[in-house]
C-alpha cells in the first residue's frame, strides 16, 4: 500500500471513524461525576480543533491508553526535570487513557485527544502546537502524522516499540511501502525486546535507527506513601488476616455465549473457599474490571454467584461476610496491588492477549496470569523462565493455584522475590531513551 491508497481508504471511512469517536466521547461525558476531569473538546480535538490556549514549542507525547499512559509518567517527569522550560502536550488515543492523563499525571501538562490520521486535522494541531519532538508511545505508526513531522523537519520518536506475531504479519501483507517509508521517517525506533527489533527490520525500516533499550514499564515510579496507604486500609477495614487476592483488568469473553473473565474469578474465588477450613478468616476477592462500562454489569454477575458483594464505588465497608471486593473506581489499582497477597493479571483467561504483569512484580507480590498473553509474549517469557510468573491453564488450575499459595505463606513470598527479581533485572530504558534523546541535540542542554 502506498500513501495516497492510504488517504483514499481513510477518506471514504471517514463517516465510520467521526461517528465512533462521537460516540465514545458522549458515553465518556454521560460517565462523567464532579470528580472526573473533563476532556476538553473530546471530539472536536479529532479533528484537529481546540479551544485550549496551548503554549507551543515544546515535546509532544502520545500514549494510546491506560497502560500506556501509565507507562510514561516517569518520562514525563524526568522529561520536566531535564527541560523544564519546555512545555510538555500529551495526546490520548482512548477517553480511559485521557482521564488517566488528567488525573494522575505527575507534571503539569497540557492534554488533547490524538487528531484522526487525515493531514487537515495532524497540519492543524501541529499548527498549534508547534513540537520540537513528537514521542510516540509503542506500536503507533500514523502514516500522515510522520509524513506531516517530516514535511516540516520536527524529528519524530517511537518508544517503547513492541511488534505482537499477529500485528507484524499483519503489517507486513498489508502495509508494504507506506509502513516502511513511515519507520524510516522516525530518528529512533527504541525498542521493548530483541525479537521487536527483529520484526521492524523484516518491515523495512533501516538497523541505525532501531535500538532495544527494554520497556519502559520497568521503571515504575511507585508512590512513596503507597505501602503504608495499603496497611491502613487493610485495617480500616480489618482484613490484616484475611488472604486477599486481585484479578485485575478482565474482560468480557470475545463470544457472548461465553462465560466471562469475572465469572471465571468467582468460580476460582468459590473453589477456594470451599477449600479452606470452616475456622479460617473468610478469602477476599478484590474484582478490578478492565473497562469502566461493565462495572455494573460485573456486580450483577457477582450477586447472581451468591456471593456476597461490597462496591468501592459506594463506599460499602467490608464485613467478614464480604466475599467480593468491586473496585469499580479507576486510578486506585495499585493500592490494591500493595494490599493483596497474590495478583491475577486478566485479559490471560480469555482470549483477549494479557496485560501488564510488572505493577504488582514491584510490589514482590506473586503473579498469576491465564495462558493468553500473546500481546505481551516476550514480557511474559522473561518472566516465565525465570520462574517469576505462574500461568495458569484453566479456572480449575488457577483454584488450586490459589488454595496452595493461600496455605503456603512461604511459598508466596518466594514467587513475590522472583517476580520482583525479574522486574528489577529489566530496568532503566528510561535512562537509556533520555540519552538518545540528548544525544539527538534539539532540545537544548540539559
Amino acid at each position: 500500500m502506498n500513501l495516497l491508497t492510504y488517504r483514499l481508504i481513510t477518506h471514504l471511512a471517514l463517516p465510520l471513524i467521526a461517528y465512533h469517536g462521537w460516540k465514545r466521547c458522549k458515553k465518556q461525558a454521560k460517565a462523567n461525576t464532579e470528580n472526573t476531569p473533563i476532556i476538553q473538546d473530546c471530539f472536536r480535538a479529532r479533528f484537529g480543533f481546540n479551544r485550549q490556549p496551548l503554549q507551543t514549542g515544546g515535546i509532544w507525547i502520545h500514549a494510546v491508553s491506560v497502560g500506556e499512559t501509565r507507562s510514561i509518567f516517569p518520562l514525563l517527569s524526568r522529561l520536566k526535570q531535564t527541560y523544564p522550560t519546555l512545555p510538555l502536550t500529551v495526546t490520548s488515543g482512548s477517553t480511559q487513557g485521557a482521564l488517566q492523563a488528567l488525573q494522575f499525571s505527575p507534571v503539569d501538562i497540557q492534554h488533547q485527544m490524538i487528531p484522526y490520521d487525515y493531514p487537515f486535522a495532524v497540519n492543524r494541531f501541529l499548527n498549534q502546537i508547534q513540537p520540537k519532538l513528537v514521542i510516540m508511545v509503542e506500536t503507533e505508526i500514523w502514516p500522515n502524522l510522520y509524513q506531516a513531522c517530516k514535511n516540516r523537519g520536527i524529528p519524530i520518536i517511537l518508544v517503547n516499540a513492541r511488534l505482537k506475531e499477529k500485528s507484524f504479519l499483519a503489517y507486513q501483507r498489508w502495509g508494504g511501502e507506506i509502513i516502511q517509508n513511515a519507520l524510516n521517517q522516525t530518528e529512533l525506533i527504541a525498542t521493548q525486546f530483541p525479537v521487536d527489533s527483529n520484526y521492524f527490520q523484516q518491515l523495512g525500516a533501516q538497523p541505525n535507527k532501531i535500538k532495544t533499550l527494554g520497556n519502559l514499564k520497568f521503571d515504575l515510579d511507585l508512590p512513596p506513601n503507597l505501602e503504608q496507604q495499603a496497611r491502613e486500609w487493610k485495617q480500616s477495614q480489618q482484613l490484616n488476616h484475611r488472604f486477599i487476592w486481585v484479578a485485575a483488568s478482565t474482560h468480557a469473553h470475545p463470544e457472548s455465549n461465553q462465560p466471562s473473565e469475572e465469572q471465571l474469578m468467582l468460580q476460582a474465588h468459590q473453589q477456594l473457599i470451599q477449600a479452606l477450613p470452616a475456622n479460617t478468616p473468610q478469602p477476599l476477592l478484590i474484582l478490578v474490571p478492565r473497562h469502566a462500562d461493565r462495572f455494573d454489569q460485573v456486580a450483577q454477575q457477582i450477586q447472581d454467584s451468591g456471593l456476597n458483594l461490597a462496591r468501592r464505588s459506594q463506599q460499602q465497608a467490608i464485613t467478614e461476610q464480604t466475599q467480593v471486593y468491586l473496585a469499580d473506581t479507576t486510578g486506585e489499582l495499585m493500592t490494591w496491588f500493595a494490599s493483596c497477597d497474590v495478583a491475577f493479571i486478566g485479559g490471560s483467561l480469555v482470549p483477549f492477549g494479557g496485560h501488564n504483569i510488572l505493577e504488582p512484580a514491584a510490589l514482590k507480590k506473586p503473579v498469576l496470569s491465564g495462558p493468553f498473553y500473546s500481546n505481551l509474549q516476550a514480557l511474559f517469557d522473561t518472566f516465565a523462565q525465570e520462574g517469576a510468573l505462574k500461568i495458569t491453564t484453566s479456572v480449575e488450575d488457577l483454584g488450586k493455584t490459589l488454595i496452595e499459595l493461600s496455605q503456603h505463606p512461604k511459598t508466596r513470598q518466594i514467587l513475590g522475590q522472583k517476580a520482583y527479581d525479574s522486574f528489577h533485572q529489566n530496568s532503566g530504558a528510561l535512562n537509556k531513551l533520555l540519552s538518545e534523546i540528548a544525544d539527538l541535540k534539539i532540545l537544548g542542554s540539559e
